[in-house]
């Protein structure tokens, strides 16, 4: 799967255990800043990663999420403008990292909340099953409108996800995206089928959405 917008987990941890990612300008005052800068996440990286992925799977009860959070903590690392941060890049590695943590659980518990309701049950169109009778038709057909507003990618994750049962993996590469993508994709369909179904216009649930994102 090609990873859009960034360097993929496996390209950052080589980069980081091999020092490539110093910028190869490195000559000027400004290059030896950043080349510096990239050698002291380096170190922490050998230094530190085991224990702040045990650290970040202790809150999120997952190893794979914990080094996919703490991916994104070096990362937003080697974005820091500040170069003359050495005094405190383990202790803001940290505060990211728990802080992207808690970010997660929250989107965790929100897809689990809004997954667990019967609002979608109908959407498999399948008669055998007797949950669909517990969603009137005018609500299915409500339902299967509200899809139609949202970007082909979302409509599409989320029609794979509950129709199709297919796992959110699968659907990332059927798609070409990150899970996490897939993740924010049905997460997206759900909140703004709720949000219409509870009265909102279709631009009123978008500036929701935008508002919470």
């Amino acid at each position: 799967m090609n990873n859009k917008g960034g360097l993929g987990s496996g390209d950052l941890h080589r980069g980081l255990e091999s020092g490539a990612l110093a910028p190869a300008d490195a000559g000027t005052d400004e290059g030896s800043s950043a080349a510096s800068h990239a050698q002291q996440i380096e170190r922490l990286f050998r230094e530190h990663n085991e224990a702040l992925v045990s650290f970040l799977a202790l809150r999120l009860r997952s190893r794979q999420e914990a080094r996919e959070v703490a991916q994104e903590a070096y990362v937003r690392l080697l974005q820091l403008q500040r170069q003359d941060a050495a005094s405190f890049l383990k202790v803001y590695l940290y505060r990211v990292a728990a802080n992207l943590a808690i970010d997660r659980v929250r989107r965790r518990m929100t897809e689990a909340r809004f997954q667990s309701t019967e609002l979608f049950e109908g959407l498999s169109n399948r008669a055998d099953e007797p949950e669909v009778l517990t969603l009137s038709r005018e609500r299915l057909h409500l339902v299967r409108g509200y899809l139609e507003e949202l970007p082909e990618p979302v409509r599409t994750a989320f029609l794979l996800f509950r129709v199709e049962e297919m796992s959110q993996e699968d659907i990332a590469r059927r798609l070409d995206v990150t899970e996490r993508m897939v993740r924010n994709y049905i997460t997206r369909a759900l909140l703004h089928c709720r949000l219409r179904l509870d009265g909102l216009s279709r631009e009123e649930a978008a500036t929701r959405l935008k508002g919470s994102a």
